[in-house]
C-alpha cells in the first residue's frame, strides 16, 4: 500500500492561438508550471529523478543523430507516412488490445502518436487521448485524419462515429518530446509508447523515456511499450546485421514540400530564362551573364540534396531515400531497463509481435 498523497495542483491554463500547440522548455507557462509541480513535489517531500539537474539536462538534449536522422526525417515524410502507413489502417495487435481491455472513460497518453493512428481505438474503446510527438507535420495529420463511420474511404479502424467528429477535427494534441512530457504528474490512467523507443540512440535517454511515462501515469495503471527488434521473423523482408543501423526509407517527390517549392522557383527561373533568349537575338549577353544563368539551372540530385540534409536521390526509381536511425532491440534488452527502474515500474508481461519486441508495465511509485 502506497501512503494517499494530496492531489497535485492542475497546471496553468494556456491560451494559444497556435495548433498544434508546441511545448518547449523555453516556455513562461512551462517555467511557471515546472516551478508549480516542483513546489508540491518538495512539500509532500516525493521522489524525484536520481540524476542530478546537470545529468538530466544532458540526457534530455537530443543528439545530433537523432535531429537530423528521426526529427528531420520524419518532418519532411508526414504527408507519405500518413497516406502509406496510417490510411492503410496498419495497427499492431497488441497495442488495440491494451487499449480495448482499459476502463472506459480512462484518459490515455498516446507518447509518439505521430499522425495519430490509434486515436480511433482509443475512442472506440470509450476512452479519451492525448497524443503528443516531436514531429508538427505528423500531428497535423491527425487533424481531420480519420473518415466518417460508415463510408468506404479507408479501413475500418480509422473511422470514427458521428458523436466523435469534434474529437477528429480537432484532437488533443501537442508538439513535445518523449524527454520532457507536458502531462501532470499521475494525470494520466494509462499510456501507450509504439515504435518511439528504437529512435533513442542512447541508453540514458531510453531510460529518461520510460521514467517519463511512469511520472505521467498513475500507481497502478499500466503502460504498453512496443520497439523495433533485431530479431526479425523468417518471412519478414527485413535483415538486420547489428542494432544501431540506418533504415532506408523511399519517399515520392510529390509528397515532399520543400521539393515541391523548389522545383516551382526552377520552373520560374526557366520561363524567365526563355523569355531572355528570345531577346538575344537584339541584346546579346557578356560571356560572363551567360554562365551565371547556366548556374542556376538545378538538376533534380541537388535539389533534393540541399532541400533536405543527408537525402538522397535515386534517379533510377525517381525517388528520395532518407535514412532514418533505428536502435534495434535485443531479447531481453528492453525488459533490463524496467529493471532498472524497479522502484518505479513493474513488468507485467513481455514477448514478440511482428517483429517487435513489447512490454505492459504497470506503475508502482
Amino acid at each position: 500500500m502506497h501512503p494517499k498523497t494530496e492531489t497535485p495542483p492542475p497546471l496553468k491554463r494556456l491560451e494559444s492561438d497556435q495548433f498544434p500547440l508546441k511545448w518547449t522548455t523555453s516556455s513562461a507557462t512551462n517555467t511557471n508550471n515546472t516551478t508549480e509541480q516542483s513546489e508540491w513535489n518538495a512539500q509532500n517531500k516525493q521522489k524525484t529523478d536520481d540524476d542530478d539537474e546537470n545529468q538530466l539536462s544532458s540526457i534530455k538534449k537530443t543528439p545530433d543523430t537523432e535531429k537530423k536522422h528521426v526529427h528531420a526525417v520524419y518532418d519532411a515524410i508526414a504527408k507519405q507516412w500518413n497516406h502509406t502507413r496510417g490510411k492503410r489502417g496498419v495497427l499492431w495487435p497488441g497495442a488495440t488490445e491494451f487499449v480495448s481491455r482499459l476502463d472506459p472513460g480512462s484518459i490515455v497518453a498516446d507518447v509518439g502518436c505521430g499522425d495519430g493512428k490509434y486515436f480511433p481505438a482509443i475512442w472506440e474503446a470509450q476512452s479519451f487521448v492525448i497524443g503528443t510527438d516531436i514531429s508538427l507535420p505528423l500531428l497535423e495529420t491527425t487533424i481531420n485524419g480519420c473518415n466518417r463511420d460508415g463510408s468506404n474511404d479507408g479501413p475500418k479502424n480509422r473511422c470514427v462515429a458521428e458523436d466523435r467528429e469534434a474529437l477528429n477535427k480537432r484532437p488533443p494534441i501537442a508538439v513535445a518530446d518523449c524527454m520532457n512530457l507536458p502531462l501532470r504528474t499521475n494525470g494520466c490512467d494509462a499510456a501507450i509508447c509504439i515504435a518511439v523507443m528504437h529512435h533513442l540512440s542512447t541508453e540514458p535517454r531510453r531510460l529518461q523515456c520510460l521514467r517519463e511515462l511512469a511520472r505521467i501515469v498513475k500507481v497502478g495503471g499500466c503502460i504498453n511499450v512496443q520497439a523495433w527488434a533485431k530479431e526479425q521473423e523468417a518471412t519478414s523482408r527485413r535483415k538486420f546485421n547489428g542494432t544501431d543501423v540506418f533504415v532506408p526509407f523511399n519517399a515520392q517527390p510529390r509528397y515532399l514540400d520543400r521539393v515541391v517549392a523548389e522545383q516551382q522557383k526552377t520552373q520560374k527561373k526557366s520561363k524567365k530564362k526563355l523569355t531572355s533568349s528570345n531577346e538575344h537575338l537584339n541584346h546579346p549577353h557578356s560571356d560572363d551573364e551567360t554562365k551565371k544563368d547556366n548556374s542556376d539551372t538545378k538538376g533534380v540530385a541537388q535539389i533534393y540534396s540541399e532541400a533536405y540534409d543527408g537525402a538522397e536521390y535515386d534517379e533510377s526509381k525517381g525517388l528520395v531515400v532518407f535514412q532514418r536511425y533505428c536502435h534495434l532491440y535485443r531479447k531481453g534488452e528492453l525488459e533490463s531497463l524496467v529493471a532498472q527502474l524497479s522502484d518505479r515500474l513493474e513488468l507485467i508481461t513481455s514477448g514478440f509481435e511482428t517483429g517487435n519486441y513489447f512490454m505492459i508495465l504497470r506503475v508502482i511509485g
